[in-house]
């Protein structure tokens, strides 16, 4: 088939990576380049973890990650990196998420650790940690530089001889005559078959779905410590703080030389056009957090920050399904989806092909948006 892929984020490079091992011709369209600074997969790093998961998600994940490695080996080398997760919870009772992870995955090989908080302070001492606190650690959880990722699977799609048709937006997608007519300021493509992954902007081309949707602000800021070395990932792994009222997580010294961190409770409702700038009021609550949890970085140089979007549903899960008789969607991350790059396309392969696969089932539209609570 002839199928045209709207959206160079990390649903439409696997969706093509896919498409095109399966024989398909696909063309790929991004209004910008790859990697879009403007796209939600676009950033320097994002968490890849298995807790709060269970079932089709939770072996999407596990299924993601093997192929990470892969692409990490087969490509720059640069992608994908396994430091371990400590969550660092204020709640851990049989209602929580984090407590049946353990319940779940805590028997596995190389399953979830409950540390004291001295075994942990021991492991990961730039952390202030409390004796109320409850101390989780996954090994198998790690981090993705994305906006690297996104750069090697561009260049691995170019090799195989895929059409890549960067600063090209799209104005509209239409059916006609049997057909997908995806038009662009310049010119007009046909394709048996179309697939809309354009994060943040998908209400553009696609209002029905929109409509259920939330586009939110999330924001993240950027420490440049006088001494990395207790902060280097053995040390200082991938991380979560969740509170009451707050959600912080961060990431151990990056190659861009600094250390992240961010707030994951969903921000304000935005515009996808909105710029990604940072306010002063986050970068002073992002300091505050450290200063608390983080001693270390108290006297670090705050760089400063940015934003990136997520494009929320109503349940908080991703969307894989069609919307017309040729049209498909393959989206809506709700801040959680980039990770699971690695198994995502051989989901929306089946689903474009008609091929059943029962880890695509959770992800249809069905009824799921009747009643949206976002």
């Amino acid at each position: 088939m002839r199928i045209g892929i709207i959206g160079a984020g990390i649903f439409g490079l696997a969706s093509t990576l896919t498409l095109r091992g399966r024989g398909h011709e696909v063309s790929l369209f991004e209004q910008g380049t790859i990697p879009c600074e403007r796209a939600s997969s676009t950033d320097l790093s994002k968490i890849i973890r298995r807790t709060n998961y269970d079932g089709a998600y939770l072996e999407l994940v596990e299924r993601a990650a093997e192929q990470w490695q892969a692409w990490h080996h087969q490509l720059s080398g640069a992608i994908y990196y396994q430091t371990g997760k400590l969550d660092i919870l204020q709640s851990f009772t049989k209602d929580d998420r984090h407590y049946q992870s353990w319940q779940l995955l805590g028997e596995r090989e190389s399953g979830l650790q409950l540390l004291t908080p001295a075994e942990a302070g021991h492991r990961f001492p730039a952390f202030s940690l409390q004796p109320t606190d409850t101390l989780l650690f996954d090994p198998w959880a790690g981090y993705l530089r994305s906006g690297q990722a996104l750069e090697d699977l561009a260049g691995l799609a170019k090799s195989q001889g895929i059409q890549l048709l960067e600063e090209t937006p799209v104005e509209a997608i239409d059916e006609e005559g049997g057909e997908v007519v995806v038009s662009t300021r310049e010119s007009k493509q046909r394709f048996d078959r179309a697939i809309l992954a354009t994060g943040p902007w998908i209400a553009r081309l696609c209002p029905s779905i929109g409509q259920v949707l939330r586009i939110s602000r999330q924001q993240m800021a950027f420490f440049k410590p006088a001494d990395p070395a207790p902060f280097i990932a053995h040390a200082f792994p991938v991380w979560s703080a969740p509170s009451a009222s707050e959600d912080w997580y961060g990431f151990p010294f990056l190659h861009e030389g600094l250390v992240k961190i961010a707030d994951d409770r969903k921000g304000p409702t935005v515009d996808p056009d909105t710029d990604r700038e940072v306010t002063p009021d986050f970068l002073a609550t992002a300091q505050r957090f450290a200063s608390e949890r983080i001693p270390a970085l108290a006297d670090a140089q705050l760089l400063g920050g940015r934003s990136c979007f997520y494009t929320n549903t109503p349940d908080n899960g991703f969307v894989v399904d069609w919307i017309s008789e040729r049209i498909l969607v393959a989206g809506c991350g709700s801040g959680h989806g980039f990770k699971f790059g690695g198994s995502i396309g051989p989901v929306v392969a089946d689903t474009l092909e008609d091929k059943n696969n029962p880890l695509g089932d959770v992800l249809r539209i069905d009824q799921r948006f009747d009643n949206p609570h976002i």
